[in-house]
């Protein structure tokens, strides 16, 4: 992998948020979380900067729980990993060549939608991590070159 790739941590269970590295900056949880759960994996991995959700454990969750993921910090996305095994890798990569392909729509000037299609049929990503990639700090450009910041 690429530096500028990015890793999303896959956890599958609650008994797996309190083993978790205190550095993840990226985690899909692919369980229906409790309010519980959610601070612990805050307590865990202070720097956590990304929070994937299934769409049915993200529609089910609290507006308080949204306003304290929000206040920690912490960006809320709805979506899968889809194609992800996590008995063979506990991480789901977003490799560098989505990103820049992502950065070149945007270049192009195509609209949300036509980049979202475009990516999709590259690798299955959400639609929501797209435009959260999109909109995020990930794709900086300078003059020179562009600048894919890591999590």
């Amino acid at each position: 992998m690429g530096s500028s790739s990015i890793r999303i941590r896959v956890v599958t269970s609650r008994d797996e948020i309190l083993g978790l590295e205190t550095e993840e900056k990226a985690v899909h949880l692919a369980f229906r979380p409790s309010d519980r759960d959610l601070f612990n994996l805050v307590k865990t991995c202070p720097g956590i900067k990304l929070l994937q959700l299934p769409a049915s454990s993200y529609d089910a969750l609290s507006k308080f729980i949204k306003m304290y993921i929000a206040s920690s910090g912490i960006q809320l996305v709805k979506g899968d990993v889809s194609g992800h095994w996590h008995d063979l890798n506990n991480y789901f990569v977003i490799p560098a060549y989505v990103l820049e392909k992502i950065k070149e729509f945007e270049v192009q000037g195509r609209t949300e939608e036509e980049i979202i299609d475009g990516i999709t049929s590259l690798r299955k990503i959400s639609p929501d991590m797209i435009l959260h990639l999109l909109h995020s700090s990930f794709l900086t450009s300078s003059p020179e070159s562009p600048k894919m910041n890591n999590f």
